[in-house]
């Protein structure tokens, strides 16, 4: 789903209050509610954080009973973060400053795949209003027993104003709004392609899903098969190249093999094969029969024609395909079942392929069992 890129999202909204106690023996408690009563939606997590604002870690909120996460340092106070009015967090990474949206916090960067907690993705939003809060938590240390509220409410009405109140801050929308295939979670990143903040598996591999799913509509509706194969063959091109590029910057390898992957272009589909199956051990073809290997191969010599050539056979593609059913200049068609057959088989490659790259970059298979049982 593609929703309207770089607009503004405002704050979902509530009061943050803290209500100071002084016991008898002299010790000051403090205690920390929320509320929330806007007709939007709204979540929240809360982390952990030294004053004046450093944040140390991702507090684990219980039911009602549950005792109370002390933090991992003594005297670190516990701040909310609560969602935008679409329920949705911003998220920054701190080794590659990308930014994204997610409905659920953060635990991987949707660019580089950085793995942590929660605290660590905050964005430099969230940052300034941890050190707003932790002023305002030490005015009320100093200040007589009573309540003091952040009020939330004037931060969402606040997004059209150019007066913003000191707690100010809001979200971003981006470009691509998914739902991960693996876990659920609803991820907003710029661009296409990147890893699920949840639980790190990418999703190329279902944006591809939803390509070749147009692309057959285009077989059974259209008559431009060729065009049809051709496109097939482009997009698992693209694909390859994505994959390559992480494994290229995330396995360690020879600067020799860097650059010749680097270089590389993904045409000839048995050189693909060789070339991933010798470096990283996976193979594209694993499960597809010979028969469907050679098909393949084909289509692939194919897409060149059709793309360079007008759809006219050459001396490359004749010598290199060992097609003796074409003659030189010979236009080149495409059936609905070969358009078909194309499509599935890259289909299945596509699917060894992103396997084999989380066999190697495995996701958080803890947080995909939960899904799935869910």
């Amino acid at each position: 789903m593609y929703n309207k890129e770089f607009r503004q999202i405002a704050h979902s909204g509530g009061q943050i209050t803290i209500k100071t106690i002084t016991q008898a023996d002299g010790r000051r408690l403090y205690r920390l509610t929320f509320q929330h009563n806007r007709p939007v939606g709204s979540a929240l997590f809360a982390v952990h954080v030294i004053p004046p604002g450093l944040p140390v870690g991702t507090a684990q909120l219980g039911g009602i009973g549950s005792p109370i996460d002390a933090g991992p340092v003594p005297g670190n106070l516990m701040v909310y973060i609560v969602t935008d009015s679409e329920m949705m967090w911003g998220s920054e990474c701190p080794r590659c400053s990308a930014y994204w949206r997610t409905n659920s916090p953060s635990k991987c960067c949707v660019s580089c795949g950085l793995r942590g907690e929660p605290h660590l993705f905050l964005t430099t939003a969230h940052e300034a209003f941890i050190q707003q809060y932790c002023s305002l938590f030490a005015q009320a240390q100093s200040a007589p027993d009573g309540e003091h509220t952040i009020d939330l409410d004037a931060v969402a009405d606040a997004v059209e104003s150019v007066e913003k109140p000191p707690f100010y801050y809001a979200e971003e929308s981006q470009q691509n709004k998914f739902t991960c295939a693996a876990c659920g979670c609803v991820v907003d990143i710029l661009g296409k392609f990147g890893y699920c903040s949840r639980c790190g598996t990418r999703n190329d591999f279902q944006e591809l899903v939803r390509t070749l799913d147009a692309i057959r509509i285009r077989i059974n509706t259209e008559d431009v098969r060729e065009a049809c194969v051709r496109d097939t063959v482009a997009a698992f091109d693209s694909f390859v190249g994505q994959y390559v590029q992480e494994l290229v910057r995330r396995v360690p390898m020879t600067k020799s093999r860097i650059n010749r992957l680097e270089n590389s272009r993904f045409h000839n589909i048995n050189l693909v094969r060789d070339e991933l199956r010798n470096t990283f051990d996976i193979d594209v073809f694993d499960g597809i029969e010979t028969e469907d290997q050679r098909f393949a191969a084909l289509m692939f010599l194919r897409r060149h024609v059709y793309e360079h050539n007008g759809g006219e056979v050459d001396e490359d593609y004749i010598s290199q395909s060992g097609d003796k059913s074409v003659r030189l200049k010979q236009s080149l068609h495409e059936t609905q079942e070969t358009a078909h057959k194309t499509v599935g088989i890259v289909m299945r490659m596509a699917k060894n392929l992103h396997e084999g790259f989380h066999g190697i970059i495995p996701p958080d298979e803890k947080t995909i069992k939960m899904h799935r049982r869910r």
